[in-house]
């Protein structure tokens, strides 16, 4: 990568928040957005950068929150993205990157649901099915 593409990457990520790499398998995209978000953050501090693999059979339910079955019924739980932006919100001062890898292989709608308000419109609180606090993606979450 130039160094004029990597300013660029960064200046629309540091814009947007959020940049979809696309090419052919094997050419580097998952390390690029590791090394990228490492170089933004100064050091390779894993805790602030989670990555993640989408499958055709991720749901919202693993992603965010929902009801998974225990012993006896059911309790709510809380997915990789929403404990994510938890410990972002925690931390307001330090950048945080989600990766997710293979993010064509899931059903974006249904694993995003109101997350693609919230996705535009950072630190604006969002209503969560079955859940009664507001939910927020913090400003310092890049994805």
């Amino acid at each position: 990568m130039t160094e004029e593409e990597y300013d660029s990457l960064y200046h629309l990520l540091k814009y947007k928040k959020n940049v979809l790499l696309q090419g052919a398998p094997g050419v580097g995209k998952t390390y690029l957005a590791k090394k990228l978000a490492y170089s933004i953050i100064g050091c390779t501090n894993k805790a602030q950068v989670e990555m993640i693999q989408f499958h055709q059979n991720y749901s919202y339910e693993d992603f965010i929150m929902g009801y998974k079955p225990v012993d006896e019924g059911f309790d709510l739980k809380k997915g990789i993205f929403y404990n994510f932006c938890k410990k972002a919100e925690e931390e307001p001062e330090k950048n945080f990157f989600f990766i997710i890898d293979e993010i064509n292989r899931a059903d974006l709608s249904s694993v995003f649901g109101e997350l693609m308000y919230a996705l535009e419109y950072r630190d604006e609180p969002i209503s969560i099915p079955n859940f009664q606090d507001k939910f927020v993606i913090p400003s310092n979450v890049y994805i």
